[in-house]
């Protein structure tokens, strides 16, 4: 069994696969992507964590974000 995530804090980096970045316009940006993301949470740790996001989510980077578990898996959002 899987534990659960939620995590807050201050998005660092978003890390995309490589094939992500050579991807061609046949992909389809509707759908969330799997990306490596690093969150420092309050106490200064910093979370590195595999997570989708929506091929848009750099604007995130220096923003306040959560990471939560979902059926899907961990989804990244803006905080709010």
């Amino acid at each position: 069994m899987n534990e659960a995530t939620h995590i807050e804090g201050l998005l660092i980096a978003i890390h995309w696969p490589e094939s992500a970045t050579q991807s061609t316009l046949e992909v389809d940006l509707s759908h969330l992507q799997e990306a490596k993301a690093e969150i420092e949470d309050n106490s200064g740790i910093t979370h590195r964590l595999d997570v989708i996001v929506s091929w848009d989510a750099d604007y995130l980077i220096g923003k306040e974000v959560t990471a939560n578990s979902t059926d899907d898996g961990v989804v990244l959002s803006e905080k709010q």
